[in-house]
């Protein structure tokens, strides 16, 4: 697979017509992509895809293996700029693949965890309205945010006090350049203030949120229409990006208030305006230049950096402009790196092997169509019924069966004969009865579930042998479509009445009539009932064999007494829960998971949490923490793999939490960019508050106390890259303006 590609770097010519060619009709050549931002201005995209199903990712994928192509990934395009040239690459957006919203109902288990599950592409108010609606809180200040779940992900959105990483415990991805799918963790996915180390081939499919259940719905509500009432009366609409800059010291100083302060409340140059209404807002004019705003964000920027010392950070992204020759826009779009732990650790995420995207359940009947092709999956289908089908589709297409055993590739096939429907069309047939239960411990793991569901296709469900003929929901004695069962909803698809009847012998393959059917179920009741009781009590579903994944540091004599209490137990009835809480009582250990399968095996699946740094404590020993400050073990030797914190620690034991200052220092740590790694010597503890950095010369960078950190550090960062770290005596970046003395 070719290597990731710089986004400001454009593809050649070859490289779109080749990458135009693999996708076929699916990707659509110069699409004016301003009309998917909320700016409305800028270029055309060179290439353009509308995203409607897991296997157009997959396409894409295959598309990135053969052709070294940029990306950008367009969720509600609420925090872009397009250039007025454009975008030389391939630019995607979502059509419905991750639009959905699955929400707890605590009337049906008054137990129900209050943990929600949002598609990427669900708008970040509707989300914050439907959890409200559903007695959830904690996500009200989505509701003033008009991005989307994926594109809040990936920028750690927020405001009105909370923000996407308060409450989101995990995402489902899909790895562009790698052609996978996986659950990630919120701890690998490097959120940071507006920011994360989600690049534009990661793709939210979805994201679990931990909230809370409200003790007053009516205070949620009124939290919620006060957002919008504040959002109304301080903040413009017409076409903006809403903040065009990071806070320059979140929490404590607003860039809004400094350019406020300074004057620039309706500075204009062409076409582009700073908004009268917030001053951290600028506005485009209607018809006008994307050159115009990023050249009234230049001159924003270089005020407030030569009057008040803050060098402000875009929150917005800007595309295209990897060719402009002016300076101060181009040191506007030209980000610091962040290729650091953060990254290092969500790409590790996808080094499992990944799981072919053509596996199916054989435990589900299924009959796709898909253009010109029916494909017949594990299913007892008569020749009978094929013939049927084929005289209700016509002759047109091709009848592919597909057997499981044979790793999902065609047994034969039909020399004549198939259904006939639109291209983009699939039918799944599906008989639910025969459906396997799955696990959905984890609200993520619904998603797997979608390629027996396709979610983006019509959906047959035949869970009756009698075929309603006649009804006047219908119109009248003819049916003149195929019927869709999907819970109560009926509709209409593919008129034909050979449809009906071929549908009909498929399903009276399965029972004869209701009343044999009543008494096969009692019968088959009884039987399973005395079944069940016969395998539980039998050694057959006793766990023998046990894998244990993910494991590098946690306590091996922990993972033994697991395991030991573990074997021996039934797969259907251990209790997993009480063993992966006791597994979980290592400070090594973030999450544990373990899963059964039967016949007898077990597998215990470990989250480790990752070393960052080491201090050593009054006692003379080494505390290896992370990056949440929490002590990971306390060792007699000297751990210099890592990072050392300099300074004498308090003597804490494993599993407690360092204080603030030492979690700052490690968390600097952890970010530091590889390319000036090479010339820290350590990081250090200087009182009760104050953080410091020692370069390899001896030289002391002085960050005070652990707040603002991030811009700090991107401040030391810049200084070193521009400096002879031999010209350096210190840097003083406590105040937030830096202060190089010289030796």
């Amino acid at each position: 697979m070719s290597t990731p590609h710089d986004l400001r770097r454009p593809a050649t010519p070859e490289a779109i017509e080749h990458a135009a060619a693999l996708l076929g009709g699916k990707a659509k050549r110069d699409v004016q992509v301003s009309q998917y931002t909320t700016y409305k201005v800028g270029g055309t995209a060179a290439l353009h895809m509308h995203i409607s199903s897991i296997d157009d990712l997959y396409a894409v994928s295959a598309a990135l293996a053969e052709v070294e192509l940029p990306i950008l990934v367009i969720g509600r395009g609420s925090n872009l700029l397009i250039s007025d040239s454009g975008f030389s690459g391939l630019a995607l957006t979502m059509s419905g693949l991750a639009d959905y919203i699955d929400l707890p109902n605590r009337e049906d288990d008054p137990e129900m965890e209050p943990i929600a599950l949002f598609g990427g592409s669900v708008a970040l108010p509707v989300a914050a309205r439907q959890s409200v609606a559903r007695g959830l809180t904690g996500f009200e200040w989505g509701v003033g945010v008009p991005g989307s779940v994926g594109g809040a992900v990936r920028m750690n959105a927020g405001g009105h006090g909370s923000d996407m990483a308060s409450s989101l415990t995990s995402v489902r991805m899909f790895h562009l350049r790698k052609g996978m799918e996986a659950n990630v963790n919120a701890v690998d996915l490097g959120l940071r203030f507006r920011g994360s180390a989600l690049d534009d081939h990661h793709v939210v499919l979805s994201a679990t949120v931990d909230l809370e259940w409200s003790k007053s719905p009516e205070a949620s509500e009124a939290e919620l229409q006060e957002v919008v009432r504040w959002r109304r009366e301080n903040q413009p609409g017409g076409q903006n990006a809403g903040s065009v800059f990071v806070n320059p010291e979140p929490g404590r100083v607003s860039a809004g208030a400094v350019i406020d302060e300074l004057g620039m409340r309706g500075l204009r140059i062409g076409s582009a305006q700073v908004s009268e209404k917030h001053a951290n807002f600028i506005q485009a004019d209607e018809g006008g230049s994307a050159r115009d705003v990023v050249a009234l964000m230049a001159e924003v920027r270089r005020r407030v950096r030569e009057e008040r010392g803050y060098v402000l950070r875009s929150e917005i992204r800007l595309i295209g402009f990897e060719n402009e020759t002016d300076a101060a826009i181009a040191d506007l779009i030209n980000k610091d790196s962040e290729v650091g732990v953060s990254t290092i650790r969500l790409e590790q995420v996808f080094e499992k092997p990944a799981v072919s995207a053509d596996a199916t359940d054989a435990s589900i009947p299924i009959s796709v169509l898909n253009g010109e092709v029916v494909r017949i999956v594990d299913s007892d289908v008569s020749d009978e019924v094929l013939e049927e089908l084929r005289e209700a589709f016509g002759k047109d297409a091709t009848i592919v069966p597909i057997s499981s055993a044979t790793g999902g590739q065609p047994v034969q096939v039909a020399p004549e004969g198939g259904l006939v429907a639109p291209p983009t069309e699939r039918v799944v047939i599906v008989d639910d009865d025969l459906r396997i239960v799955t696990d959905d411990d984890f609200p993520a793991d619904t998603m797997s579930q979608t390629v027996h569901r396709a979610p983006t296709s019509t959906r047959v469900a035949i869970f009756d042998d009698e075929v309603i003929d006649g009804d006047e929901s219908f119109g009248g004695d003819s049916v003149s479509g195929a019927v869709i069962i999907d819970g109560t909803h009926w509709t209409q698809i593919a008129p034909s009445r050979r449809l009906i009847n071929a549908v009909k012998k498929l399903v009276k393959l399965r029972g004869v009539n209701r009343r044999k059917q009543l008494l096969v179920i009692g019968a088959s009741f009884v039987a399973a009932l005395l079944l069940t009781l016969i395998v539980l009590a039998s050694p057959i579903v006793a766990v023998r064999n046990i894998d244990i994944e993910g494991v590098k540091y946690a306590n091996a004599t922990l993972i033994e007494t697991v395991s030991k209490s573990l074997r021996g137990k039934s797969v259907l009835t251990v209790d997993t829960n009480a063993a992966q809480k006791l597994l979980e009582t290592d400070p090594w250990i973030e999450s544990a998971r373990i899963k059964t399968y039967l016949p007898g095996r077990a597998v215990i699946e470990i989250n480790e949490r990752v070393p960052v740094a080491w201090f050593l404590g009054v006692d003379n020993q080494g505390r290896v923490i992370d990056q949440d400050g929490r002590v990971l073990a306390v060792v007699n030797g000297r751990p210099t793999e890592y990072m050392l914190i300099d300074g004498i620690g308090p003597n804490l034991i494993a599993g407690a939490m360092a204080s603030e200052s030492y979690t700052a220092a490690a968390q600097l740590a952890m970010s530091l960019p590889d390319e000036i790694r090479p010339v820290i010597k350590n990081m250090g503890v200087d009182g009760p508050n104050n953080v410091t950095m020692t370069l390899i010369t001896g030289a002391v960078v002085k960050f005070g106390e652990p707040v603002d950190l991030r811009n700090k550090l991107v401040n030391v960062v810049v200084i070193l890259r521009r400096q002879d770290i031999n010209q350096i005596a210190g840097i003083d970046v406590s105040s937030g303006t830096p202060v190089v003395s010289s030796p």
